[in-house]
């Protein structure tokens, strides 16, 4: 694979996470959880964000299926947490990609 089509396939890859990203309320919860290390749970975000619980479940589903959360159930309740390494990772190796690229074109720098 040449150098432009591993750059764009690693675009296609993050592509979703982007998506996921400029969502402003999956914006807002990923704040918050990084606020409290033990986690919330939705009752809890949907009290700080003063949206629906059907709205704020969705968006932490959305955020659970592109592994930016994780859910912890600890008796009846379910605690989310930030985790967005795997995310990050994606999104590292893209920049790397172009960094590396960017070093087999001296004249752009």
């Amino acid at each position: 694979m040449n150098p432009n089509e591993a750059a764009l396939q690693e675009f296609r890859e993050t592509i979703p996470i982007f998506e996921v990203l400029a969502d402003e309320r999956r914006q807002q919860i990923m704040i918050e959880l990084t606020q409290h290390a033990k986690g919330l749970t939705v009752g809890e975000l949907t009290k700080i964000m003063q949206i629906s619980q059907p709205a704020v479940s969705h968006q932490l589903k959305t955020l659970k299926d592109h592994h930016f959360v994780s859910v912890e159930r600890q008796g009846t309740r379910n605690y989310y947490r930030v985790t967005f390494d795997g995310p990050l990772t994606k999104v590292e190796h893209l920049i790397h990609t172009l960094r590396e690229d960017l070093k087999l074109k001296p004249y752009l720098h």
